[in-house]
């Protein structure tokens, strides 16, 4: 009997209990953990969690990483129970169009640009350094050319060849200021050096072996060595040996330049019987070549407009021993989007025949008669 009465007694206080946690329990809700959504704004966020949250396990804000640009720690640490359960993730999202609160955390702009992508650097032996120098040397050395300042230019021209020994257009345009300067030897020891290059001079290969070819003929056409007569007679009246024609002061007369600012001028070429020569009119010929300098300085035949006459009629050489023929010329327009734009007069190459044996030659410079020697013998064209 008394242990029923001991075991009824337990179950009462065991009810009793239950009632009370039961109690206990309606006066405390449930532990909610809740992501934040990814729309979240300050209109639609949740309200705080309870004060009670406090005793529930902390969690990492996964928005962390944007509203600050402090490091996120390496593992989450459990909060104090007497510490104030985080705030909200809305709470860190400013309200739309309100100023930012002081000490408030703000983006660092020097952290965003050191995340961005930084150039490759380029390594210094790959650097190439560009013919800048040796270009600005050769357009000065031009420049010197036109204003008739050969020797400047000269030693311009050795300045690029320092800096580049074996450019071609160096040592071309070196060979061309010496054929200006009629320093024949030198201008041919720059075309044997391009020459000796072979294919790698590309075109300056062509030109250099045309140059040395021209210069043999030239030697060719000298033939025998004249006598001590015939160099007295030539040297008192400039007659070649065996001649009976020569040419004499050869002058150009300036002409005002047309209305579009094309050059023009007046070749003069007096002609001279060797005395008590008889002159068959019909045995004489003259031929008078113009030559034009083009953009990339490159000598070619001109394409200007040329008209010649007798200065006296008849040109016999009968009442004088000189007649003067008169040659005009007038430069042509340039033909537009063509490299004969910058076209202009370089000089010219008379040569007399008679009776198809040449008897003289002049040129203006003079070494353009010693790079375009006239042939030795007329073509009979009967």
């Amino acid at each position: 009997m008394a242990g029923w009465v001991l075991a009824a007694v337990a179950v009462a206080e065991i009810g009793a209990a239950g009632l009370a946690l039961v109690d206990r329990a309606r006066q405390l809700p449930p532990l909610t953990i809740q992501v934040p959504p990814l729309n979240l704004t300050a209109d639609n966020a949740p309200a705080p969690l309870p004060s009670h949250a406090a005793a529930s396990p902390s969690f990492t804000d996964p928005f962390a990483s944007i509203t600050t640009s402090s490091p996120a720690p390496a593992a989450a640490t459990p909060m104090p129970a007497a510490t104030p359960a985080p705030a909200p993730v809305a709470a860190a999202t400013p309200a739309p169009q309100s100023a930012p609160a002081a000490g408030a955390s703000t983006p660092n702009v020097a952290a965003v640009l050191a995340s961005l992508p930084k150039p490759t650097p380029v390594e210094e032996g790959q650097v190439v350094i560009p013919q800048t120098r040796v270009d600005a040397v050769l357009a000065e050395a031009a420049a010197l050319i036109k204003r008739g300042d050969t020797s400047t230019a000269v030693t311009r021209l050795r300045e690029a060849l320092a800096m580049s020994p074996k450019n071609p257009q160096v040592i071309s345009e070196l060979a061309k200021t010496y054929e200006k300067m009629d320093l024949q030897d030198k201008a041919m020891e720059q075309w044997r050096a391009i020459y000796d290059m072979g294919d790698s001079a590309g075109m300056y290969y062509d030109l250099a072996d045309a140059k040395l070819k021209a210069a043999e003929l030239a030697e060719g056409t000298s033939g025998t060595t004249p006598s001590a007569a015939d160099t007295a007679l030539a040297g008192e009246n400039g007659f070649q040996q065996g001649s009976v024609l020569a040419l004499v002061d050869l002058s150009t007369d300036e002409k005002p330049e047309t209305s579009e600012g094309y050059k023009r001028f007046t070749l003069k070429i007096p002609v001279k019987r060797r005395p008590d020569a008889k002159i068959d009119v019909t045995g004489v010929v003259i031929q008078v070549f113009f030559y034009d300098q083009l953009g990339d300085d490159s000598i070619v035949r001109t394409n200007a407009l040329v008209n010649d006459h007798w200065n006296t009629l008849p040109a016999d050489w009968v009442r004088e021993d000189v007649e003067i023929l008169d040659v005009d010329y007038t430069q042509a327009p340039p033909e537009p989007g063509k490299i004969e734009e910058g076209r202009h007069y370089y000089g010219y190459v008379v040569c007399v025949y008679y009776k198809n044996q040449l008897q003289d030659q002049a040129s203006d410079p003079v070494a353009l008669v010693k790079t375009n020697p006239p042939p030795a013998t007329l073509p009979d064209t009967k």
